[in-house]
């Protein structure tokens, strides 16, 4: 159309269907563009379940189960807790490293989750829900092989005040009022009688609510586990690895130690052996995850 010769009405109206074509093609108003985005994004990922399980040796962990030969003196007992926080979970693969994108839910938020192995029955301190997997998502058509998360909760928020935390951080029984930090990993046991408690956590804290803090030693380690298929395989923490080099029967010496088992302290006697299983050092920064033997995976 001339639009010289044209009336100011038809003018007006070519230019209004010029317009709206162009919107339609190029996303000019922002509409179609978004939608597209949108429709091609969602295809360029896809959702991934890491799962873990718990054993003991070669026996499945259950709340109220006694087991034997654990730790130096080959004990018999029943554990009482297994939780711990993991972040930074990633999957790998072709030389890429591919962060895994949380699902927001009550068992992992803002990059955080919380895996849950008691059920509260048979002695176990805890609740009765559970929560033995990770959901997230991935980049799409990408090949994995390996599968790397990092014990415990990032620094950033290893000081929040857990009674108003958005969960799974708001659990009081995974936070030490006294460092005002979170314990990354809470397993405990008992051993006829004689209570053994692993909580590990950052120490040398120092700073006072709302913050902020600095800790010495942060006390976490990266764990990867080569040539791990999530579609097939899962990830077990073995109790009985955890506290193969530990003694969970000898009675504490309270002059020198006053809580029977490890609590994370510099001095503590009884967290060398089980930090090690971790791939962790005592009151050191410095970590050996090739050396951990507490976490491998199962083909499925």
């Amino acid at each position: 159309m001339n639009l010289r010769s044209s009336s100011p009405a038809q003018v007006l109206l070519s230019l209004s269907v010029l317009v709206a074509a162009c919107a339609g093609d190029d996303g000019a108003d922002g509409t179609a563009s978004s939608s597209s985005s949108s429709s091609t994004g969602a295809g360029m990922e896809r959702a991934v379940e890491l799962r873990f399980d718990a054993v003991v040796g070669g026996e499945a962990f259950a709340c109220g189960t006694s087991y034997d030969g654990l730790g130096t003196t080959a004990a018999t007992a029943t554990l009482t807790d297994l939780r711990f926080y993991l972040h930074d979970v990633a999957l790998l693969g072709g030389g890429q490293r591919y962060a895994l994108t949380l699902d927001a839910n009550e068992w992992q938020s803002d990059g955080v989750a919380l895996l849950d192995f008691e059920d509260g029955s048979g002695g176990c301190e805890g609740t009765p829900e559970r929560n033995t997997s990770i959901q997230g998502m991935i980049p799409s058509g990408v090949s994995v092989d390996a599968v790397e998360f990092t014990i415990g909760v990032p620094e950033a928020k290893n000081h929040l005040d857990n009674a108003s935390a958005e969960s799974p951080l708001n659990l009081a029984a995974m936070f030490w009022s006294w460092t005002n930090g979170y314990k990354f990993m809470k397993v405990d046991v008992d051993a006829g009688g004689l209570p053994f408690y692993f909580h590990l956590g950052s120490s040398m804290c120092s700073g006072m609510s709302p913050g902020p803090f600095a800790c010495m030693f942060g006390h976490r380690v990266t764990i990867r586990l080569d040539g791990f298929d999530p579609d097939a395989d899962t990830i077990l923490f073995d109790v009985a690895e955890l506290f193969g080099d530990a003694d969970l029967t000898t009675p504490n010496d309270m002059m020198v130690d006053p809580v029977d088992g490890c609590m994370s302290g510099p001095m503590d006697p009884e967290c060398p052996a089980v930090f090690a299983a971790l791939g962790l050092q005592l009151a050191s920064n410095d970590t050996n995850p090739g050396s951990q033997v507490v976490f491998r995976k199962k083909g499925g």
